[in-house]
């Protein structure tokens, strides 16, 4: 499962970047989980670590990681992303939209500056990689219900 996994994601982010934008980019050949650099998100507990690229302008792939029972307020991103639940279940819904649970394997498309909530419904926690062309941004919208 591990392996196939892994496979999943390289597929997913040399197929997002394109092989010109890659080398580009100059990605790393290899990412062992140990040399992973955690930091906080400034999105209360959110934990990001950087695959390739950088956060702060675009385009980059990173794992998030958020603690059992995490539920985000409603808020949205200046660009789309494309996700890979990693570990955990996880809810990723816009308004109106019916809850679909998603386990290790699952993959979503959110919309850029499209309103969203997200939940970690696993009680260990939830790891999810994401590929995003823009920055990484975290837009709350005060007052908005979901």
């Amino acid at each position: 499962m591990t392996q196939k996994l892994t496979t999943l994601l390289t597929l997913f982010a040399l197929a997002w970047t394109g092989l010109s934008q890659a080398d580009q980019m100059k990605l790393p050949t290899h990412v062992p989980v140990e040399k992973l650099k955690w930091f906080d998100t400034g999105i209360g507990p959110v934990k990001a670590a950087v695959a390739f690229g950088e956060m702060a302008t675009g385009p980059y792939g990173a794992f998030l990681k958020f603690p059992g029972g995490f539920v985000s307020p409603v808020h949205h991103h200046s660009a789309e992303y494309q996700a890979v639940v990693v570990k955990g279940t996880i809810v990723n819904s816009e308004k109106g939209e019916k809850d679909v649970r998603m386990r290790p394997g699952s993959y979503w498309y959110q919309r850029g500056k499209a309103s969203h909530v997200t939940k970690c419904v696993s009680s260990s926690g939830c790891t999810v990689f994401l590929t995003q062309p823009g920055k990484f941004d975290f837009l709350h919208h005060e007052g908005d219900k979901h």
